[in-house]
């Protein structure tokens, strides 16, 4: 069992740590793709905002959206969130959360609360106070925001544009179970896409031109309950993508709840259920609470649907433990934020095969009392 990179000053101040909530944020567009291409099985209403009030479990109603980007050693992940809309619990949440991290620097960490949000049912569009993004008529993603850097208090501000490399990828477009009682739908909205804008940090800038990526999830679940591993890496040069998330509740050896979505050259490719089967090599092991948790430090996923298969390992080199706290008996719930390496081989059956060692994030949710008293 290995250690993987954490860092203390997050784990031990609480109030900080409780902020900043697990991961996902918005994006949208018209995609202007090649004609090799295959066609796109959602549209920006598909990345709009969906809660609707009927009922039947409003209290449990949980949306988010989720960028992150990359460019050299600069890593950055930024989620919206709503949760409880319409505060029937006093659990409501309804925030947004930016994490900037770059090479031998202590994260730079930022989130707002608000009690309320603005969003559009038919693009994507959503805003919390000054915090938001939109589509605009070329389906570029605009994100715009300011919180403060929980550590010293400056500004910390952004303003970002997100242009897609690839198709979206409707990954779970039927509701399928989460949690003990609960559902939910994931959208790959951008796999892949080119980054520009900035970051400023008081009176410092940090210039962004790189890669990035944005999924959605939204659904009907406790928010404390579901357990979750995802990774994902692109390379617009290469046109390739990678998204991968599995559901660890109510899984079996035999049908496993994974999802996992290749884009290579304009060829979609998608494995899921049966066709995927994970394996959990190696956990790192860190001190939170006065309790030792562990957490899926790499893992192997090897895939075959009949035409295509795929190798492929991910290794965590870089973990943030988030908590979002809830008053006992109610379990806490622990997200990692990671920065992952994801190397594979894909291969067909008519004997193509295509190599790839690829930087990108991946993610674990679970509920901490559960790593508490269970382990992994």
């Amino acid at each position: 069992m290995k250690n993987d990179v954490l860092h203390p000053a997050l784990i031990s101040n609480r109030a900080l740590v409780a902020s900043i909530i697990f991961v996902a944020i918005a994006s949208s567009a018209i995609f202007l793709l090649s004609s090799a291409v295959s066609a796109v099985n959602a549209d920006p209403r598909d990345d709009a905002y969906h809660y609707m009030k009927n009922g039947i479990d409003d209290q449990l109603y949980n949306e988010w959206w989720y960028f992150n980007g990359r460019d050299g050693d600069t890593h950055f992940m930024l989620t919206f969130l709503l949760s409880d809309p319409d505060n029937l619990t006093a659990y409501q949440r309804i925030q947004v959360q930016v994490i900037l991290l770059q090479n031998g620097q202590i994260p730079i960490l930022g989130s707002h609360q608000s009690r309320g949000f603005g969003g559009d049912r038919n693009s994507p569009m959503f805003d919390i106070d000054k915090n938001g993004f939109y589509s605009d008529q070329e389906g570029r993603i605009h994100i715009r925001g300011e919180v403060e850097d929980e550590a010293t208090s400056e500004l910390f501000r952004w303003d970002l544009v997100y242009e897609a490399a690839a198709d979206p990828w409707y990954a779970i477009p039927t509701q399928t179970k989460t949690g003990q009682s609960g559902w939910m739908k994931w959208l790959v909205y951008m796999p892949s896409a080119n980054v520009t804008g900035s970051f400023t940090i008081g009176n410092r800038t940090v210039d962004i031109d790189g890669t990035g990526y944005h999924d959605h999830i939204w659904g009907r679940f406790p928010l404390n309950d579901p357990q979750f591993t995802w990774a994902e890496a692109s390379n617009p040069a290469k046109n390739f993508s990678l998204s991968y998330r599995e559901i660890w509740e109510n899984r079996t050896e035999d049908n496993p709840k994974a999802y996992l979505g290749i884009q290579k050259e304009g060829e979609s490719i998608e494995f899921s259920g049966g066709q995927v089967k994970a394996k959990y090599a190696d956990y790192s092991e860190y001190a939170i609470d006065n309790a030792t948790m562990v957490h899926p430090a790499r893992y192997n996923i090897s895939a075959d649907n009949g035409d295509w298969s795929l190798e492929l390992a991910v290794g965590v080199f870089e973990s943030i433990p988030t908590v979002l706290d809830y008053p006992r008996p109610m379990p806490d719930r622990l997200d990692l934020q990671q920065l992952a390496l994801l190397q594979g081989t894909l291969r067909s059956k008519s004997g193509e095969e295509y190599v790839f060692e690829e930087r990108g994030f991946s993610g674990y949710s679970s509920q901490l009392d559960l790593l508490r008293n269970d382990g992994v």
